[in-house]
């Protein structure tokens, strides 16, 4: 398989609304802007616990 065709069977929970808010999240995805950069990079377990983590994430609390 083609390295074009791996990449595209990755699942991204992108919706084309790449906005960030002022703490670097998407407020499309909710991803953080790394998690976003690094995601073809990340294996399969840690996409996963990115996606699950996307369920409950709240991006419009403050930074600690």
């Amino acid at each position: 398989m083609s390295e074009q065709n791996k990449l595209r069977q990755i699942k991204s929970p992108c919706v084309s609304i790449c906005k960030y808010n002022e703490n670097n999240f998407c407020i499309g995805c909710n991803r953080h802007m790394n998690e976003i950069f690094d995601w073809f990079d990340f294996t399969d377990e840690m996409r996963t616990a990115i996606m699950k983590d996307l369920l409950t994430r709240d991006i419009s609390a403050s930074p600690q």
